[in-house]
């Protein structure tokens, strides 16, 4: 018989190339942790220099996938769209 998770958290730490980028992904992502879309789980956003951390944490697997890609989705549109306002790659 397989185990149900009923509860995860995970911590991301993602690495920017700059703290003025770390800083803009910060300010573009901290009002979806406040207004989260689901009661299911709940994110924590922090940054610490060049890196963004995320504390998401979850009641069960699903919620904590669905929120685990949704920010890691907005941070990538975040460098996309600095990329193509500032010329530069992402």
């Amino acid at each position: 018989m397989s185990e149900i998770l009923l509860h995860g958290t995970v911590v991301l730490h993602i690495d920017l190339e700059s703290e003025e980028m770390a800083r803009t992904v910060f300010e573009a992502l901290a009002p979806e942790t406040h207004a989260a879309p689901s009661e299911r789980a709940r994110t924590k956003i922090e940054i610490q220099g060049t890196t963004i951390v995320l504390h998401i944490e979850a009641g069960d697997l699903t919620a904590l996938r669905a929120a685990m890609n949704s920010f890691l989705s907005w941070v990538s549109a975040c460098q996309r769209a600095v990329a193509s306002v500032t010329g530069q790659n992402p």
